[in-house]
């Protein structure tokens, strides 16, 4: 969303005006690693695009921490000044940050401060200390681990291949069984608080997968038929371990993971985090696998009914270089990116994983809202028709695309136009003009800026 469609909420950017944005040289970042696009005058950019094969840094989810203070803005501004910290600690520059994802969480008077977090990102990104901006995706969710937190933010940074690049987390002794990854942070923690990634690494998504049903044959709105947390979260993180197994990987080659929780609709109505969390401590951190990813575990008001309770999404890195287990079609036709590689059913909407070849350019938007009022429908068409803009920009289309996410605000009934949401999203993927779908995950939020219905965010590959 450029500054323009945020002065005028009800007048965004039209494809004419983004024809005419300019693309802004990551001259500063070393090598030019990072290609900057959008108005010069957004508070952030429109998208950015890291060279070829270049490193990358993913930072775990961020908060303020205990004894934080009460305003968003402060709150935002510890946040930022400790990831740039983490940053540091892997010999990464704050002008190497490409892409930063924020969750708001409402306050004690039920308001999400937008203004707050923007005031906090404005002193961060973008004064003379900081002029090279990154691409951003703003979203609320309904909680952040515990009342008070007010905001989590991530990192996705990238920098240029230099000797002794990520030498720092040798020295730190952490177990990790994948040779590309360089992960950050204590041996007694969860989860890693970074995680570094080697030159050339090739990529694998998975999309957003729930759990299997407990017991099929229960009543639709039961509790027997969806299981507990701790069953749910199982179940998913095995269908996930399957999931990368078909491509070669397993979970000791996770970099991040992606986990949304939902209410116990048929219990306390809270979010179980020690479900999950015992689920998980049971496939990673442990003996028998103990690697352990970034991570970022947020909260979504509702997956659209009453029993489903987590929704996880995992990125992993393929261990080899140069070639990874994945056979990539160089001789594809032209509606194929010959870099990436789809698996999952050819008649679902969705892939259910995405390979990218190793050493390939990758490209992530910011997150991209509306240009136009309107239902569900409405909006996500005008936003992918935006996308598609934006990406053409870049030098790609939606056959690059490798993973769609999907923010939807829902109706006070927990439930939201899946049906509008999927034609609009049909327009664009899966048709005979453009038969490529990517992994996705499409998750219900508290809300979004300018009380839009949708945003929604990419990430690329050149081709």
């Amino acid at each position: 969303m450029s500054v323009l469609s945020r002065l005028a909420p009800r007048h965004a950017v039209t494809s004419s005006a983004l024809a005419c944005l300019i693309a802004i040289s990551g001259a500063a970042t070393a090598a030019e690693t990072i290609t900057r696009f959008g108005d010069a005058s957004s508070v952030y950019a429109t998208g950015t695009k890291a060279a070829a094969g270049a490193p990358l840094y993913f930072s775990a989810g961020m908060t303020a921490g205990a004894g934080a203070p009460a305003s968003m803005k402060a709150q935002a501004l510890l946040t930022l000044k400790k990831l740039g910290e983490g940053l540091a600690t892997a010999g990464i520059k704050p002008a190497d940050v490409l892409f930063v994802r924020a969750y708001l969480a409402p306050g004690a008077d039920g308001k999400v401060d937008y203004a707050g977090w923007n005031e906090a990102w404005t002193e961060t990104f973008g004064p003379a200390g900081n002029p090279l901006k990154p691409a951003r995706t703003t979203v609320a969710v309904p909680l952040l681990g515990s009342p008070g937190t007010l905001i989590e933010v991530e990192y996705v940074a990238a920098t240029a291949p230099i000797d002794g690049l990520f030498v720092s987390s040798d020295k730190l002794g952490l177990p990790v069984a994948n040779p590309m990854l360089k992960p950050y942070g204590t041996k007694e923690g969860r989860i890693y608080s970074g995680m570094g990634i080697k030159a050339g690494a090739g990529y694998y998504w998975t999309a957003g997968t729930l759990a299997a049903l407990a017991k099929a044959e229960a009543p639709a709105t039961s509790a027997e038929r969806f299981g507990d947390m701790k069953f749910q979260a199982t179940s998913t993180l095995q269908r996930l371990q399957e999931n990368l197994a078909a491509v070669g990987l397993g979970f000791k080659d996770v970099i991040f993971l992606r986990a949304f929780l939902a209410p116990n609709k048929f219990g306390d109505g809270q979010y179980d985090y020690a479900g999950w969390n015992a689920a998980y401590d049971e496939f990673f951190n442990n003996p028998a696998n103990p690697h352990k990813p970034a991570r970022t575990t947020v909260t979504t008001p509702s997956f659209g009914g009453p029993g489903a309770q987590i929704e996880v999404e995992l990125l992993t890195a393929f261990p080899g270089l140069p070639q990874s287990s994945v056979n990539f079609d160089a001789s594809a036709p032209a509606t194929v990116n010959p870099n990436i590689k789809s698996y999952g059913a050819a008649t679902a909407p969705i892939a259910s994983g995405k390979a990218l070849k190793p050493g390939s350019a990758l490209y992530f938007s910011a997150g991209v809202l509306s240009s136009v009022d309107g239902d569900l429908k409405t909006q996500a068409l005008s936003a992918l028709g935006i996308l598609k803009t934006r990406l053409a920009e870049a030098g790609m289309g939606f056959k690059d695309v490798l993973f769609l996410r999907a923010y939807v605000v829902p109706e006070a009934d927990g439930n939201f136009d899946r049906k509008g949401w999927g034609e609009a999203y049909g327009a664009y993927f899966g048709s005979a003009e453009q038969p490529q779908k990517p992994a996705r995950t499409t998750i219900a939020v508290h809300s979004l800026p300018r009380d839009m219905k949708i945003e929604i965010d990419v990430i690329a590959a050149q081709p």
